[in-house]
């Protein structure tokens, strides 16, 4: 009888990460049933998806209010589809409000539970790290600071590399030529985000427009977003072209600089090497709670990952059309800067490794899963 496995994400970087994980699973045991909560990248890569992932697209204090009903009745839906059809291993991608509840029945369960992209339990103080001790077996961590500060906390963790590594054609994307005068533009991956930042993005860049009419303009549309709800949010008169999501990582290494929703986007500028001007914005309640709640000095992971503020962040009331402008006036009159911060960012490809971390993952699911089946 082919074994199972269980993959829960529930937004589009987790997707991504999901749908790679799938395929490399398969790659190594064909046999493998994989079904789970995920989107397009996730069936894509081969699995069943028995929940779509957009049951929980929120953004903000407000949303996730009101969906609350729906979030407990989809807890309630995957815990009967596991007694229906009981999982050898369940994975959980990153999302700890949702995930730790459900590898907390898991693990009641008797369903081996395994952590790929771990809770960024050390950017937050957030409750949860008593669940990821008792109920999961293992977090495979993406950054290199992560396995310690799990493991000091009595957490199992193993350290695999950001997957990113091998998702992004690094290698080729090298040799792709940058056009200094081309501005990308990564408004976020939820209609939210796109709401609050897109209109100040926009406006930045029609005053660019103005001032450098030379300057020309790409909008990456995520998975799940139409181009005419990207529309909506850009200014008339403003020349630009809206990029598929499959062809974001060329757009980034283009583009002399790119402008962007804080998450997984400012990790996948950096390690391509463009420089970003990164912000973020949320309702005014969800910016209260995470401003008490936040213990790291930034947001970007890249910034992160290099312990200096190399992309400039502006977050929620600096998260504006002046800020976004005065930035990138600031790097396309001054031609010293961007190759300057483009140095900086060599480095981080180094930090951020090993590569070879989805194989790790699938390799340690799979050890998991026989080793439970013997």
């Amino acid at each position: 009888m082919p074994g199972s496995i269980w993959i829960n994400c529930s937004e589009a970087s987790g997707d991504m990460y999901a749908g790679a994980l799938a395929g490399e699973l398969l790659r190594l045991d064909p046999q493998l049933e994989i079904g789970g909560l995920g989107g397009r990248m996730l069936e894509r890569g081969g699995a069943k998806v028995h929940f779509p992932m957009a049951r929980l697209c929120f953004a903000g204090f407000i949303d996730v209010l009101r969906g609350l009903p729906g979030i407990f009745r989809l807890h309630r839906e995957i815990v009967r589809a596991w007694k229906r059809h009981r999982p050898d291993v369940v994975v959980m991608i990153d999302c700890p409000d949702f995930n730790l509840p459900l590898a907390k029945a898991a693990h009641a369960m008797g369903i081996p539970v395994l952590y790929f992209i771990a809770p960024q339990f050390w950017a937050w103080k957030q409750q949860g790290l008593k669940t990821l001790r008792r109920c999961v077996r293992s977090t495979l961590c993406a950054l290199p600071f992560e396995p310690t500060f799990l493991r000091d906390r009595g957490c199992r963790s193993l350290y695999a590399g950001h997957p990113l590594l091998d998702m992004i054609p690094l290698q080729s994307l090298d040799r792709v030529q940058v056009d200094q005068y081309q501005v990308g533009i990564m408004p976020g991956s939820r209609k939210k985000e796109i709401a609050f930042l897109l209109p100040a993005f926009g406006e930045a860049a029609a005053r660019i427009h103005r001032e450098m009419p030379w300057i020309s303009f790409s909008i990456a549309r995520a998975p799940g977003i139409g181009r005419r709800y990207v529309r909506r949010f850009w200014p008339d008169g403003v020349p630009a072209v809206i990029v598929e999501p499959d062809d974001r990582f060329e757009m980034i290494r283009r583009s002399g600089m790119v402008l962007a929703a804080s998450g997984t986007a400012t990790l996948e500028t950096g390690l391509i090497g463009t420089p970003t001007i990164v912000a973020y914005k949320l309702d005014p309640p969800a910016a209260y709670l995470l401003r008490r709640l936040a213990t790291s000095k930034w947001i970007s992971l890249t910034n992160i990952l290099l312990r200096e503020e190399v992309f400039p962040e502006y977050l929620q009331e600096r998260a504006t059309a002046d800020n976004c402008h005065a930035q990138m006036a600031a790097w396309l009159n001054d031609p010293d800067q961007l190759p300057h911060i483009r140095n900086k960012l060599q480095a981080l490809r180094r930090v951020a490794g090993p590569t070879g971390g989805i194989r790790f993952a699938a390799e340690t699911i799979l050890a998991q899963r026989k080793g439970e089946r013997q």
